[in-house]
C-alpha cells in the first residue's frame, strides 16, 4: 500500500514534472548560446565560454528540483508507515500541510489505542443479556472489537452463559459459539444481512 501510495504524483510533483519538460530545454538552449554565440560572432576565447556555458548548464539544471518532491513525500509516507499511519498518496500528504483543524470520530480508539463499547442497544430482551450473550461468543477471541466486548460485560459484572466447544469465525464477518439457548452469531449488519430477517 506504501508502494502504491508512492507511485501516485502530488499535485506539486505533476506542477515540476510539466515545468521541467519546458525548462530544461530552454536552459540547454541558452547554456549553448552562451558557449558558441561570443566565440562564433564576436571572435571570444572558446575555453573561457565553454567554461561559462557548462556553468551556466550547472547553475540552471533541474535536477534538485526535479528529485526533490519526489523524494521528500516518499520519505514522508515510508516515515508515517513506519509508525502505523498509512497516507493514500502524495496528494494527500500535500494536503495535510494545509489542514487547520481536525475532527475525530473514534475517540476511544485514538486515545488509548484499543475500541470500547460506547452502546448496547437491545432489539428484543435486555440489554444485560444481549451483551453476555455476546462476550461468551467472544470470549475466546483475539479480535480487538471481541476483547473489547467481553472487557464491557466484565466491568458490568455480568455472569457469562458457558459456550459449548469453539467459536467459528467467518473472516470479516462473525464469530458463532453455540450456547445453551442455541446458536450465537456477533458479526457485522452486513453478516446479518446476508442471513435473512
Amino acid at each position: 500500500m506504501v508502494e502504491e501510495a508512492q507511485a501516485s504524483k502530488a499535485p506539486t510533483a505533476r506542477f515540476i514534472d510539466q515545468f521541467s519538460r519546458w525548462y530544461t530545454p530552454l536552459a540547454m538552449t541558452v547554456a549553448a548560446g552562451i558557449v558558441l554565440v561570443p566565440p562564433l560572432a564576436f571572435g571570444g576565447d572558446w575555453s573561457t565560454w565553454i567554461y561559462r556555458g557548462l556553468a551556466v548548464l550547472l547553475v540552471a539544471c533541474p535536477c534538485a528540483l526535479v528529485i526533490s518532491t519526489p523524494a521528500a513525500i516518499a520519505s514522508g509516507l515510508a516515515g508515517g508507515a513506519r509508525r502505523g499511519l498509512l497516507i493514500k498518496g502524495g496528494a494527500a500528504l500535500e494536503m495535510l500541510g494545509k489542514l487547520k483543524t481536525v475532527a475525530f470520530d473514534k475517540t476511544g480508539t485514538l486515545t488509548v489505542g484499543q475500541p470500547r463499547v460506547t452502546d448496547v442497544v437491545a432489539i428484543g430482551g435486555s440489554e444485560a443479556d444481549l451483551l453476555a450473550k455476546a462476550a461468551a461468543v467472544e470470549a475466546r477471541t483475539s479480535h480487538p472489537l471481541g476483547t473489547a466486548i467481553f472487557a464491557e460485560a466484565k466491568a458490568r459484572d455480568l455472569a457469562l452463559p458457558k459456550a459449548f466447544g469453539g467459536g467459528i469465525a467467518t473472516p470479516g464477518k462473525a464469530v458463532t459459539a453455540r450456547l445453551r439457548s442455541g446458536f450465537v452469531s456477533v458479526g457485522s449488519p452486513r453478516h446479518a444481512a446476508e442471513q435473512g430477517p
